[in-house]
């Protein structure tokens, strides 16, 4: 398996195992009142698209991209910003769902919901591993060691 591969398979399992993590910890989703649990957030905070413009920012200087990788980094940065914003707006519709029709929904129509949304960010999470695929394939080797070491860390969505 290609190393790009192995990172973006890393990158979707923790993913996954996070929103597991969080979903069982309140109770399969569900926060306080019935509501999502993600309701505690801030969305202002959640929905901020100039955090994920600093963080790529950063990385394109991290990266030192030239002007012969300008278009693949530009097709990666708009894959980020593009599922970024629909992530964002998908967690949106689940709460506003959630708050009024969640406790009155029997259980497997609620895991199938959230069956439905997992879905949705596994098809998300290949777009991101595509558009990453295509940006690897230009880089230097010095600015794929660079990627490797830091994509985890600054890349939160």
């Amino acid at each position: 398996m290609k190393r790009t591969q192995k990172i973006a398979l890393a990158f979707i399992t923790a993913i996954s195992v996070g929103a597991m993590a969080a979903s069982y910890a309140t109770g399969m989703g569900m926060g306080p009142d019935g509501g999502c649990a993600m309701a505690g957030m801030k969305g202002k905070k959640m929905a901020n698209p100039d955090q994920i413009d600093s963080h790529l920012a950063k990385m394109k200087k991290d990266l030192n991209i030239s002007t012969e990788q300008e278009a693949a980094w530009s097709a990666f940065a708009q894959t980020i910003r593009q599922q970024r914003t629909e992530m964002v707006s998908a967690m949106q519709q689940r709460m506003q769902r959630a708050a009024s029709t969640q406790a009155a929904k029997p259980a497997p129509d609620r895991v199938g919901e959230h069956l439905q949304f997992m879905k949705q960010r596994v098809a998300g999470l290949e777009a991101m591993a595509s558009a990453m695929n295509q940006l690897y394939a230009v880089l230097t080797p010095q600015q794929k060691e660079k990627l490797d070491a830091r994509f985890g860390q600054e890349m939160r969505m």
